[in-house]
């Protein structure tokens, strides 16, 4: 297995022989089958972190699954926040994804200064280390809709936004504190590309899985330009 490749099939088809720092995983929403969790969390390496976004339709069962996991350690259950959308007319609106985020032992890595953010306090006398900076909470709620005109959204050869990207400053926040230049991260559900494209960026080697042929070539297509 290469690293800075993506790979197109079932991310159950392929035997791991590369163990990673980290396992990063935007899954399929409504899919309640774990066995890739389990495969790619013993391929893992001790101290390795593993997150996984998801939303209610599987968030409650995933958890469940996933606490039960050898050497799992609950590290946050954190919440991407965004506003845009329809609004249901009998219920409060979902928007919000849910990210969960276990490391495989209790040890684990975490850089929370790569990551900071203003704080209200900042220049007061509640601001007791005098940064005007603290770490964000695990709620999302700071980083802005990712809009459906952004300059950043990956588009198909018809013009339309590929679905379910997710902006990089998202993965900033996510995998900025966990990880290390040269570090590996996995992606068993690569999409468009995002985590590879964070990772040329950012010096981590990646290693991606595609099952559908369209989102893999826009990806190949994605990563020639970041590199």
């Amino acid at each position: 297995m290469e690293l800075n490749k993506i790979y197109l099939g079932d991310n159950l088809e392929y035997d791991i022989d590369i163990v990673p720092d980290l396992i990063f995983a935007d899954m399929i929403y409504e899919n309640l089958d774990f066995r890739w969790v389990e495969k790619y969390w013993r391929s893992l390496k001790k101290s390795g972190v593993f997150i996984v976004m998801t939303d209610y339709h599987t968030v409650a069962q995933l958890k469940l699954f996933m606490d039960r996991l050898e050497n799992s350690n609950f590290i946050n259950w954190c919440i991407y926040k965004q506003e845009w959308g329809g609004v249901p007319r009998t219920s409060f609106p979902q928007k919000h994804d849910d990210i969960l985020i276990y490391s495989k032992g209790e040890s684990h890595k975490w850089y929370g200064n790569r990551i900071q953010i203003p704080k209200v306090t900042a220049g007061t006398k509640l601001d007791k280390k005098g940064t005007g900076l603290k770490t964000p909470c695990s709620v999302f709620d700071d980083l802005g809709n990712f809009s459906t005109i952004s300059r950043e959204r990956v588009k198909k050869d018809d013009g339309h936004n590929i679905q379910w990207q997710k902006p990089l400053k998202l993965m900033d926040r996510l995998l900025l504190p966990f990880t290390d230049e040269g570090d590996i991260i996995i992606d068993p559900f690569f999409g468009s590309g995002t985590t590879g494209e964070w990772c040329i960026k950012n010096n981590r080697n990646f290693i991606g899985f595609e099952n559908d042929k369209d989102s893999y070539e826009i990806a190949l297509k994605r990563m020639e330009l970041n590199k």
